[in-house]
This record gives structure tokens, sequence and C-alpha cells, in this order.
């Protein structure tokens, strides 16, 4: 009993923890990430959130899967004015890959034609540093 009352409450803190850019941050990426469910495309559990400093850069290793399509869905909170994704085979060289821009949300749609490990870069091209979030789908 009083190890799920601890549970509860560090569930409860962490809740808390969570500021409004980030909350911001993610409502808007699962909004745009809708548009892809509407073309068929199952949005990924989890997400990455975190910040990105002005004019800032983060990266992150998926593993990806040749036959599949891939939307990955970054935005930021409302401090940050235009954001980018891209995508990176494992060695850093860039893939071609459909892309979406719309100031604070930007999105990457690939279809890898290798299994393996890939990079996405996040990007800050205008505003000071803020939350972002970072979700993915797949078909």
């Amino acid at each position: 009993m009083i190890r799920l009352a601890a549970t509860l409450l560090l569930a409860a803190t962490a809740l808390a923890a969570l500021g409004d850019e980030q909350v911001e941050s993610r409502r808007n990426a699962l909004s745009l990430a809708g548009a892809w469910a509407n073309d068929g495309f199952k949005l990924r559990d989890g997400h990455w959130t975190g910040v990105i400093e002005a004019a800032g850069t983060k990266l992150i290793r998926v593993n990806l899967f040749a036959g599949n399509h891939y939307w990955f869905t970054l935005a930021g909170s409302g401090t940050a004015k235009k954001v980018a994704v891209a995508i990176y085979d494992e060695s850093g060289n860039p893939v071609q890959f459909e892309h979406y821009v719309d100031g604070a949300r930007a999105a990457a749609g690939f279809s890898p034609k290798t299994s393996g490990p890939y990079l996405i870069r996040m990007q800050s091209l205008a505003g000071p540093r803020g939350e972002f979030t970072l979700v993915y789908s797949y078909r």
C-alpha cells in the first residue's frame, strides 16, 4: 500500500512538473500528427521532449524498417518561431524525404530502402530557446 501511494505521488509530481510550454508543444505535435492518421498512419507510443536552444540542434537515433513509411512530427512551444526536422542515414548523410513546415511545426516523411539506424535532426531556426516534442507515425 505504501509503495502504491509513493508511486501515485511520484506520478502526480511528474505531471505537475510539466510546464505549459511542454504541454503546448506536445499538443501541437499531436495535432499535426493527426493528419497522418487520416492517411492510415499509426501513432507510435512514446515521444521525445526537451529544450532546443535558440538556433540549436538536437539529434536522436531511431531504428527504422524497410517497407514502412514514417512521418516524424516536431512542434515547438509558443516561444518557438520556426523549427525544422530532417533525416540522415547512420553515417550522417542526408536522405531524401518529404517535408512539411508551418512555423513552429514541421514534419519529415520517409520510406527507408534498408532497415537500420537513422538520425533525426531537430532544429530551432528562429525564436528563443524553447520546449519541443517529437512524435512519429508509421504504416
